[in-house]
C-alpha cells in the first residue's frame, strides 16, 4: 500500500474496518518486498515456539506497511510517514528498521505479568519504567521494552527474537496483548489520532 492509498483509506474507513483489513487481513511489505513468500513460514515458526496459534501472530508497524505510524518526535500531531529502513537506504551503517510482531495471547500474557509481579517482590519494587509499562498493562500490552533491565523473559520469547534477529539482520521486538479487544481497540485509537490529523 502505497502512503497517499494508505492516507485515503484511513480517512474513507472507521477505525475497526481499517485494522480489520489492513493491518490483521493484508499482506505484509517486509514479507512482499524483502523476505518475500516467508511469511508463512514465520509466523508458524514463532506460533511453534511459543505455543500459540498461527492466527494470533501480527506483523505490525512499519514492516507491516512499509512506512512508518509514529508522530515525528520533534513535532507531536506530525506524522512524516517515513519509509521502512529509511535510514539505512540513506547511509548504510545507520540502524535498519526494526520488524515488530504483536502476539495475541491470553495464556502468555498473564505469565509474564505473573513473573514479573513475582520478581518484583509482589510489584513493591519499582524500577525506571514503571510507570511507562503500567501505562500499556493497563491497555492490555505487556510492552517488553519497559520491563526492569534484570528480568528474564520466558526463555521462548528469547528464542524467537534472538533467532530472527541474527536471521534479518534487525531489532524483533515482541508485544504480547491480552486479547483481541485490547490489540484491535489499541490500533484503532493510532488510526484515529492519524484521521484527525489528516482532516485538519
Amino acid at each position: 500500500m502505497t502512503v497517499e492509498a494508505f492516507k485515503k483509506n484511513c480517512v474513507d474507513l472507521k477505525p475497526d474496518v481499517f485494522v480489520q483489513k489492513f493491518l490483521i487481513e493484508d499482506e505484509t511489505f517486509f514479507f512482499k518486498e524483502i523476505k518475500s513468500g516467508k511469511e508463512f513460514d514465520f509466523k508458524k515458526d514463532i506460533a511453534s515456539i511459543l505455543g500459540v496459534h498461527i492466527r494470533d501472530i501480527v506483523i505490525v508497524g512499519s514492516g507491516k506497511f512499509g512506512f512508518s505510524l509514529k508522530p515525528d518526535d520533534a513535532s507531536e500531531g506530525l506524522y512524516l510517514f517515513k519509509e521502512f529502513d529509511y535510514n539505512n537506504k540513506k547511509e548504510s551503517s545507520a540502524k535498519k528498521s526494526d520488524l515488530d510482531i504483536a502476539i495475541v495471547s491470553s495464556y502468555l500474557f498473564d505469565k509474564e505479568l505473573l513473573n514479573l509481579y513475582n520478581h518484583t517482590g509482589f510489584y513493591k519494587n519499582t524500577w525506571d519504567n514503571r510507570n511507562s509499562f503500567g501505562k500499556y498493562a493497563l491497555k492490555g500490552k505487556l510492552a517488553i521494552r519497559f520491563l526492569p533491565l534484570e528480568f528474564r523473559l520466558t526463555k521462548e520469547i528469547l528464542e524467537v527474537q534472538e533467532k530472527y534477529q541474527k536471521e534479518y539482520g534487525r531489532e524483533v521486538n515482541l508485544e504480547i496483548y491480552k486479547s483481541w479487544y485490547f490489540f484491535e481497540t489499541y490500533h484503532q485509537q493510532n488510526i484515529k489520532n492519524i484521521q484527525v490529523n489528516l482532516l485538519r
